[in-house]
């Protein structure tokens, strides 16, 4: 898949957080078609298989986001997951990652992962569509998603060996239909994850002062550590919840009056973007592009991007809560 394509840095986000063993995506687009095939070497699963599992799950759900044991065959592998990005009223993609019995079944806390990516990428997409931008589009399109739709996070409680002690996990999504997914209930979060956690409390010890410490590992979450101190000793406490997504963009727009136009601009950047991509996602040159960062920055008081990523995201109110 090439960098370049808007699905690039949700593919690879997902993947960092849950391996497979093989991958298939595909894109819907606006008459139902799947088009835009792309996939790991070898997953000898092309768009008439994929649209076959599409239709499979749509039987099952006819609208929204889902994540659900794929339905298809799995030829051979062990295990296998579906994801539909969509909103109420209309289909973004489908993702399917199968595991062998080598990589094992899936996790407990990666299917928690999962949930949190379905939502936040549908309504990343929801705001962004991946159909082609046309010149003359200067606002984005779309029907948001209910923003009152809760954040539910994944909150463990883990040891001095990063091993989960309690977890509590929002498996009661109604876009996910894994009750009869066999998965392993799992001791450690994903890899990726645990790396996380591990660089937020490498400084922790029971002598000194343990901040709470947030970081953002893939587009799509926010981990967060806390220490929790009891007669058994330090314990580290961690939640883990989707990131906002493009369409809660709006509240920051109409708070620092950005443009529909430099909306978009934002939400390629947050995805990882750089300027001479940005501009051929959105048909304008990158010192186009440059200017609707300047003028953001310009808004928001911010002097640079990360700055202004972290306004925009509402990450210095969190960071400066954490510092009291």
């Amino acid at each position: 898949m090439p960098v370049s394509d808007p699905a690039f840095p949700i593919v690879s986000g997902i993947l960092k957080v849950v391996p497979a063993s093989h991958w298939t995506y595909a894109r819907v687009e606006p008459g139902g078609d799947l088009v835009s095939l792309f996939g790991s070497p070898s997953s000898g699963r092309g768009l008439r298989g994929l649209t076959l599992e599409f239709n499979r799950q749509r039987e099952k759900a006819s609208r929204g986001p889902r994540i659900a044991a794929t339905l298809g065959p799995l030829d051979g592998f062990e295990s296998g997951i579906t994801l539909l990005f969509a909103d109420a009223k209309a289909d973004f993609g489908i993702l399917t990652l199968l595991r062998t019995a080598e990589l094992g079944r899936f996790t407990s806390s990666e299917i928690s992962m999962l949930t949190f990516a379905v939502a936040a990428v549908s309504d990343r997409l929801s705001a962004l569509r991946l159909q082609p931008l046309s010149e003359d589009r200067d606002s984005v399109d779309g029907t948001a998603v209910d923003a009152n739709d809760p954040l539910d996070g994944a909150f463990y409680v883990l040891d001095s060996d990063l091993q989960i002690v309690l977890a509590w996990n929002p498996d009661d999504k109604p876009h996910v239909a894994v009750t009869d997914f066999q998965t392993r209930i799992t001791e450690r979060l994903p890899v990726l994850l645990e790396d996380t956690v591990r660089h937020l409390t490498a400084s922790w010890s029971t002598e000194t002062e343990n901040k709470r410490g947030i970081a953002k590992p893939v587009s799509f979450l926010v981990v967060r550590t806390h220490p929790l101190l009891g007669p058994a000793g330090l314990f580290i406490g961690v939640r883990v919840d989707r990131a906002q997504a493009s369409n809660s963009l709006t509240g920051a727009a109409s708070r620092y009056h950005i443009s529909p136009r430099e909306v978009q601009v934002l939400a390629l950047l947050l995805d990882g973007h750089h300027l001479d991509q940005i501009a051929k996602r959105l048909f304008i040159t990158s010192s186009t592009v440059q200017d609707h960062i300047k003028s953001m920055l310009d808004k928001t008081g911010s002097h640079n991007r990360s700055e202004l990523i972290a306004r925009i995201l509402g990450w210095e109110a969190e960071q400066a809560n954490d510092a009291l």
